[in-house]
């Protein structure tokens, strides 16, 4: 039993074929990463010298068993990763807890009024505006207005970005030239780098401004909110869909045009069908984005916590979940930022829920285009 596990260990750290002494370079360079983690929580003032330690000696296993230094690097880093998101998740859900102990359901309900809870889905409760939701010197914790906002500015974004995410991929995929295509796609996919403040900062500035003329509104809403988050959202729509659409077996567009179909039939009725996995799995990740968008949303929203009135208005504003964290925590009380976390909590649960689900779209998607049923 001990020496099956310890040849396990060993062929996970060096691999199969692994060289003479190899064990001893890898061994070397993971206890000089260990005596680092070990120093950096005791002294961290000396850690960056022992890390520089831990630096030469890779280094000179390096030049003589580079397979096998690779590969423990590669399994300190997957394993670093996992720690990482572990720790975030504990850490989050752990700062939330004592906000649940403290007001349960209560963040989730339309505050007492008159010694009665009210739930979200009474309209009739959340049309009048001038009730604090939101007001931590009174002790008002109730998250609904920015639940609301969340979903109001993620619809309009999903709106902006589902539809010309998916006529952008298949102009890419299907329309396109070879030289377009290498022009396009980069160009697209360039507009993930632009960082989010310039986005909402653009936003506010120029949609600001024609909305005001355009429909008589004197301010940001929603519908400037969504329009840019849905313009952000785009490189994940487009670049998703185009790789589902890319991966349609060419035969099938090709029978399809055999059989007398315009190239416009075969996109609508071959292509977008079998690609719609992929595509969904595009649309649900460009939507993640959008709900965890902050600053582009900070930029253009204040950062008020009272419902639209009416509900539907998206002229209206208030802070979402992630605006109001960004412009609660700097002056928040403790019992404030427990609240702030759970707005956290639900925010990770919600996004990590979508990745799940399109992670699962897209394996489907392969199922089906292999036939594998």
């Amino acid at each position: 039993m001990i020496d099956d596990a310890q040849n396990s260990a060993r062929e996970l750290l060096l691999g199969g074929d692994a060289t003479d002494g190899s064990a001893w370079a890898v061994g070397a360079s993971g206890a000089a990463l260990l005596a680092t983690l070990a120093v950096f929580l005791v002294r961290p003032a000396i850690a960056p010298l022992v890390f520089g330690a831990f630096l030469v000696v890779t280094a000179i296993g390096w030049v003589t068993y580079q397979a096998e230094i690779a590969r423990m690097l590669t399994l300190i880093a997957t394993v670093l990763t996992v720690l990482t998101v572990t720790f975030i998740t504990i850490f989050l859900f752990a700062r939330s807890v004592p906000a649940f102990l403290e007001h349960g359901l209560g963040l989730f309900l339309i505050p007492e009024q008159n010694g009665q809870t009210r739930w979200f889905f009474w309209l009739d409760a959340v049309l009048p505006s001038g009730y604090p939701y939101w007001n931590p010197s009174s002790d008002a914790f109730s998250l609904i207005p920015m639940i609301w906002a969340t979903v109001v500015v993620t619809l309009i974004a999903g709106a902006i970005a589902g539809p010309l995410g998916l006529f952008g991929a298949l102009f890419i995929a299907e329309v396109a030239s070879d030289g377009l295509r290498e022009v396009i796609k980069p160009g697209v996919e360039v507009l993930a780098g632009i960082p989010s403040i310039v986005y909402g900062f653009i936003g506010f500035q120029v949609l600001n401004g024609f909305i005001q003329k355009s429909f008589l509104d004197d301010g940001a809403s929603f519908l400037i909110a969504g329009v840019v988050v849905g313009v952000m959202a785009l490189p994940t729509v487009v670049s998703v869909g185009e790789d589902a659409l890319s991966s349609v077996p060419e035969a099938m567009g090709d029978g399809s045009i055999a059989m007398g179909a315009t190239k416009w039939q075969t996109m609508k009725s071959i292509s977008i069908p079998a690609a719609f996995s992929g595509i969904s799995a595009g649309v649900i990740l460009g939507l993640g984005r959008a709900i965890g968008e902050t600053m582009a949303v900070a930029a253009i929203m204040a950062s008020g916590t009272q419902f639209a009135d009416p509900l539907f208005d998206i002229f209206d504003a208030n802070a979402t979940l992630t605006s109001l964290i960004a412009t609660q925590y700097g002056s928040a009380s403790e019992s404030t930022i427990e609240v702030l976390f759970v707005a956290g909590v639900m925010l990770f649960v919600i996004v990590a829920g979508m990745s799940v689900v399109s992670q699962y779209i897209e394996q489907r998607m392969q199922e089906k285009l292999k036939g594998q049923q």
